[in-house]
């Protein structure tokens, strides 16, 4: 028996790569959202890498066309100051453009179409950034050569249907529709963020090795791309199926209005409702630090506010990059983070063992060290040391889906992450218009004051996520339980029985003791009160939805 053992955990490793490989090669044998955000993410990285120098380049003509002032490159560093504010302030403009509609626009449609279709959804996304794109189509052409501000009102059309964000966002709840178990959830998100990097890995080297080409052409190409996404989402993306053990909530016969209404009941109900012990925080704690943490990425990746830190020439300490620098850095750091994700996905669940949120922690982590570093960088090898330190940060969304899997029902992570959407968009405006200004009016005296700006925000995040992690271990979160049955009748046989192995440290009855026949709605208060009474936990705060069972009569516990 001891040595059946030990060479069952000396084979623990291989059973466990053997099983990532057969999820994996299923994945690539029927591929369900992975082809979706490798076109859109290939074209959308592709086309802003060439795009950045050139719409740098369009707004010092605009404010000094006519003059004796060279705009390609700028040499003088009054002018280039003066440029980088300005460059700062459109980014602002172009980015309210698009998310103050989107945040309307993905209440609606992410709301109706979390309980009717997800391909609507996902198709509207790729849409909208259509849209957005053709308006820089227009902007650099030569025969139409549209001011800066037409952008600002392609972006209003954009945001009126979700643009980008909505586009990954669905494509994971989608995931969480289709796949039942926790683990093969969090190896299938993990793949989807792979596809997503390897797609930017791919758009951002191609763009940089090719970067004579005109930017119309590449728009061209990324529209291209995005034409394929759309035919692929109509011709193989299923439309969503109702569940048939839920409850209907809604009548038909009922107006658009009145439906839309009770969906967004029941999604914001997702997010409020009373939890065992500080699990409704612990939701809030996490659904915040995946913002923040997608926040930095695009701040200090592709955001027009980083091109313009990159590209500055005349004062002391600049890096003076061009499309090409920007190309291949961008991609050596997409393609540290797959190679982080892939070894990190390994190493901190198959052979350490880690809780969700202790992989959670890491990314942060490494995130945070990575903007720090861009933050000092005087120097073309300081960035890619900066690159290295972000190993770990993409481990940060497969993380999240499987923490939240262990948090909520099924059904309900899907209305979390259509409402993930929703905030992110308003997170992005709040952000927009703090890190715009925040460069905008430290730039002269020290450029790199935004990313520690950045770096401070992440470490209040790391330090939420700590109290999380406490208090998740406090409560028995996170905890290698067997996975409940999803049919009703095997959980309802299942009621008044345990697994000894499962709780070892609580007190089981005498094997001559009867068991005691309750409902479910009893024995969820019994387990309850037992967790609590192990954990020895007395809060009488918001974050505590459950100190005393018995406080919730009407069976707040579901």
């Amino acid at each position: 028996m001891e040595a059946g053992e030990e060479n069952a955990k000396k084979n623990a490793p291989l059973r466990t790569i053997i099983n990532v490989l057969d999820i994996f090669i299923d994945a690539v044998r029927h591929p369900s959202v992975e082809p979706i955000i490798f076109l859109v993410y290939i074209g959308w990285t592709f086309s802003s890498t060439l795009q950045s120098p050139a719409f740098y380049r369009r707004v010092c003509e605009t404010y000094y066309d006519g003059t004796n002032t060279s705009c390609s490159p700028i040499t003088d560093p009054t002018v280039e100051d003066e440029v980088q504010k300005h460059n700062a302030e459109w980014s602002l403009y172009t980015s309210l453009a698009y998310l103050i509609p989107a945040v309307f626009a993905d209440t609606i449609i992410g709301a109706y179409c979390d309980r009717r279709d997800r391909k609507v959804v996902i198709m509207l996304g790729i849409v909208g950034i259509t849209i957005s794109e053709f308006g820089f189509l227009l902007l650099f052409s030569e025969l139409v050569h549209t001011p800066l501000w037409s952008t600002i009102l392609f972006g209003v059309f954009a945001g009126c249907t979700g643009f980008v964000a909505m586009i990954p966002v669905s494509c994971n709840a989608y995931l969480a529709d289709i796949t039942e178990e926790n683990d093969t959830l969090m190896i299938r998100s993990g793949i989807f963020t792979i596809a997503q990097l390897l797609a930017s890995v791919i758009g951002t080297v191609v763009a940089a090795a090719v970067n004579w080409l005109p930017v119309t052409i590449a728009i061209d190409v990324e529209l291209g791309l995005f034409a394929i996404a759309i035919i692929y989402v109509l011709r193989r993306i299923p439309r969503k199926a109702e569940s048939e053990d839920r409850a209907p909530t809604l009548s038909k016969k009922k107006g658009f209005l009145s439906e839309l209404k009770q969906l967004l009941k029941e999604g914001a109900y997702s997010y409020v409702k009373k939890r065992p012990g500080h699990q409704r925080a612990f939701i809030f704690a996490t659904v915040i630090a995946l913002m923040i943490t997608n926040m930095t990425s695009v701040e200090t990746r592709i955001s027009v506010v980083m091109n313009s830190y990159v590209f500055r020439r005349t004062d002391k300490g600049s890096l003076q990059w061009d499309q090409e620098d920007l190309g291949y850095w961008n991609g050596s750091g997409y393609l540290i983070v797959i190679a982080g994700t892939l070894i990190g996905m390994y190493l901190f669940k198959q052979v350490l063992h880690c809780r969700q949120t202790t992989v959670i922690l890491i990314a942060i982590a490494s995130t945070t060290i990575r903007t720090l570093v861009i933050a000092l960088a005087s120097e073309r090898w300081h960035m890619y040391v900066a690159n290295a330190c972000g190993l770990f940060a993409g481990l940060i969304h497969p993380a999240v889906v499987s923490f939240m899997a262990q948090l909520v029902s099924t059904e309900e992570i899907g209305r979390i992450f259509t409402l993930f959407a929703i905030s992110c968009d308003l997170m992005f405006i709040i952000a927009n218009g703090v890190y715009s200004n925040v460069y905008r009016l430290t730039e002269t005296w020290l450029p790199g004051f935004l990313f520690f700006f950045i770096a401070g925000v992440q470490v209040m995040v790391w330090l939420l996520m700590l109290w999380v992690h406490i208090k998740s271990i406090m409560e028995g979160v996170s905890d290698r339980r067997p996975q409940p049955p999803r049919d009703i009748r095997k959980a309802i046989s299942m009621i008044g029985t345990e697994n000894p192995a499962t709780y070892e440290s609580e007190e089981t009855e005498p094997k001559t003791a009867p068991k005691k026949k309750m409902s479910i709605y009893d024995h969820a208060l019994e387990r309850v009160a037992e967790i609590q009474k192990r954990n020895s936990r007395i809060d009488e705060n918001w974050w505590g939805s459950y100190q005393k069972p018995a406080k919730y009569p009407q069976g707040s516990f579901y």
